[in-house]
């Protein structure tokens, strides 16, 4: 989120060198503590096509910097506050501003539903800021989670494989998981989710995040249930990314495909979290499910994944990042553009006629004929139209 400029209260300013990143300390004159700061150059695109940068996180953690800190991200054009340092996505919520540690050990910085757009060679400031208080109270979530069937307490839940239910949707008709196309010996929830899957009767599977491409790569080197399906072209790939609400076309796609084919239906990107959560919460929504249902089949993935527990503070607040920073965009479109400037802590979606505002979502903003999005959810419900 924009805002304006902190003023600097400094009597020292140390400079230091590190190899290729400028870090600098302010010492403000009544306090001891050290507001750290660090420039650095962009190298190219992060895991997330965004920005990545030459600053190693050691360099942060060396300087007292922990996960979960906050930082102000200044870029030759714009600032972002309240960027959350994270380590491979976890702890952050859609539509938060965040500092990524990689796999490799750099940081990147970047924007989950729009991108932050930095040349190569320019040079981006990290400024701490303090610490982020959601972070520090989605404890389980933080945590991560582990690769081990044994820490999980069912087949299901390691595999994130549960039926969508709720509203007028038809008995065994909608599913969603953890992605049953990566390869075992890389990934040990996959063999599960393919189990589930032929058990549940799934005879088409909306694997968003993979291409063509990448679902023809794992036909050709891996085998199970829903690689079969893929092979026999019972399948649709969109590559839908992080920025699905501007990703018009590849939602239209899906939709297109559930119009177009029988289910049981499988919807999955790679953990069964945060894209296939904004489709099925819209789906859901064209199926009358009330508010209460949706927001438990969104957070049941975290409770799957993270070990979140149903109702502790931790649930509310995955609720509220998850289940009601999408309903807002679905009821109001026309923020999607300046996401950057939404204030989360005061939006309220508990007056949102859910139905209508997914119904005029597809028509109005996707742009689907009302034909199509009733057949849609003839297709999905008992009794179709609502």
């Amino acid at each position: 989120m924009k805002s304006d400029s902190r003023p600097l209260v400094a009597a020292l300013m140390v400079l230091i060198l590190f190899g290729g990143s400028l870090a600098v300390c302010f010492w403000p004159q009544n306090d001891n503590e050290c507001d750290y700061s660090v420039t650095g150059t962009v190298t190219g695109l992060s895991s997330y096509n965004q920005p990545k940068l030459d600053i190693k996180a050691e360099e942060l953690f060396a300087n007292d910097i922990e996960l979960g800190d906050t930082f102000t991200i200044t870029t030759p054009d714009m600032e972002f506050y309240d960027a959350i340092l994270l380590y491979n996505y976890q702890g952050m919520f859609m539509f938060d501003t965040f500092v990524n540690v990689e796999k490799d050990g750099f940081v990147s910085v970047g924007f989950v539903g729009k991108l932050i757009t930095v040349e190569t060679g320019k040079q981006i400031t990290l400024t701490h800021t303090g610490s982020s208080d959601r972070y520090s109270k989605t404890i389980e979530y933080n945590k991560g989670m582990t690769n081990n069937r044994a820490d999980y307490d069912s087949d299901e839940t390691f595999a994130n494989f549960y039926e969508v239910t709720g509203g007028d949707l038809k008995p065994g008709i909608l599913y969603r998981s953890y992605s049953p196309l990566y390869d075992p010996a890389k990934q040990s929830r996959s063999p599960y989710v393919n189990e589930l899957a032929e058990e549940a009767g799934i005879q088409f599977e909306i694997a968003l995040s993979y291409s063509d491409e990448t679902v023809q790569d794992a036909v050709e080197t891996l085998d199970g249930y829903c690689l079969s399906l893929c092979e026999a072209g019972n399948y649709v790939a969109p590559a839908m990314g992080y920025l699905y609400f501007q990703q018009k076309e590849k939602t239209v796609a899906v939709l297109d495909s559930i119009l177009d084919n029988d289910g049981a239906y499988l919807v999955h990107c790679n953990v069964g979290r945060d894209r296939t959560g904004f489709v099925i919460l819209l789906l859901q929504s064209l199926c009358g499910c009330s508010a209460e249902e949706m927001m438990a089949c969104e957070v049941q993935a975290f409770c799957n994944l993270h070990h979140v527990e149903p109702g502790t503070e931790e649930y509310k607040i995955v609720s509220d990042c998850t289940y009601g920073r999408n309903m807002y965009f679905i009821a109001n479109p026309d923020k999607i553009d300046d996401m950057f400037d939404v204030d989360w802590d005061n939006i309220d979606v508990s007056s949102v006629d859910t139905y209508s505002a997914a119904y005029s979502y597809c028509t109005e903003y996707l742009g689907m004929s009302t034909d199509d999005v009733d057949e849609l959810i003839d297709k999905l419900c008992v009794g179709g139209e609502l």
